[in-house]
């Protein structure tokens, strides 16, 4: 525990995304690896909700009553299960770290369920969806909401057959004249289903886009992308930033690429203005991103 913890320009946050986002982790508890785990650091409370409860075989007995409600979930008052103390290994063994989590579990909305010829369909709601809107209700007073569509078991000193973020994959050529076009597919598994998967991507090959210059535009007949954007925010123009004349020279060729294929165009007067970001990837190249962040503050859906 007396190693030096230090970050350098790789654990750097992009500006484009807006540095307040809650991030997605996987974590450990009760035998199960729970995956795409919510989490805000600025929490007064950590919230599991029931199903995920009972999914990872907890019992109502295990509980402990709590009786000060819940508040900002959406207005009103919400009264909970119960809470229950867990152990949550973060991290990749031998890399990783257990620690006891206080979760307060509360109930949600049931799903829907109707009849159909093939029998009783059910239809959930859609926490990555509910998300977003449960932060543009709160405007900026968002509480932590931990909550996961995922669940498998999980078994100890098996992370290698453990399906997740952390899977070994493997590469092959869509084309054989076009070695350097690749696709990654999980290399666990079985040999026929990853046969046929190869089979059907080789097949649709021609969907896949390599280059900027390979996505002419998309008609307007077909698809619109309209800003939702809240008028009560007054526009933002940023103060133009300065770059070294290396990374200038970058932006200058991603965004002649950008509207030599037509995706973006250019427009005077703009009542919106945001600078280009750069940021190095793991092969030393330049990845060009948008500094979205006051924009992003007028859409919040």
């Amino acid at each position: 525990m007396d190693e030096e913890i230090t970050f350098g320009p790789r654990d750097a946050v992009p500006l484009a995304s807006g540095n307040h986002e809650p991030f997605v982790i996987d974590i450990v508890t009760n035998k199960y690896r729970v995956k795409k785990v919510y989490v805000d650091q600025g929490s007064a409370v950590d919230i599991m909700f029931y199903r995920v409860f009972k999914e990872i075989g907890l019992r109502d007995d295990q509980l402990t009553p709590v009786r000060t409600p819940l508040m900002g979930f959406t207005g009103p008052p919400i009264s909970s299960e119960g809470m229950i103390t867990l152990m949550v290994t973060v991290g990749q063994a031998p890399k990783c770290r257990t620690v006891p989590v206080n979760f307060v579990v509360v109930k949600q909305s049931s799903p829907v369920k109707f009849p159909t010829h093939g029998g009783i369909a059910e239809v959930r709601g859609d926490p990555e969806v509910a998300r977003p809107c449960y932060l543009a209700t709160l405007r900026g007073q968002e509480k932590v909401v931990t909550q996961t569509t995922c669940l498998e078991p999980y078994i100890p000193g098996d992370e290698a057959q453990q399906l997740g973020t952390q899977d070994e994959i493997e590469e092959f050529p869509l084309k054989e004249d076009r070695p350097d076009q690749v696709i990654r597919i999980g290399a666990l598994l079985p040999a026929e289903e990853k046969e046929g998967l190869k089979v059907l991507l080789r097949e649709y090959s021609q969907v896949f886009a390599w280059t900027v210059e390979n996505l002419p535009g998309i008609p307007t007949d077909l698809a619109v992308h309209h800003l939702d954007v809240d008028p009560n925010f007054k526009p933002v123009k940023q103060k133009k930033r300065s770059f070294a004349p290396e990374r200038n020279e970058v932006i200058k060729a991603e965004v002649g690429k950008l509207l030599e294929s037509k995706i973006i165009l250019e427009v005077y007067y703009p009542t919106w203005l945001a600078n280009p970001v750069l940021i190095r990837k793991d092969d030393q190249t330049w990845r060009m991103c948008v500094d979205f962040t006051d924009l992003n503050k007028a859409c919040p859906a």
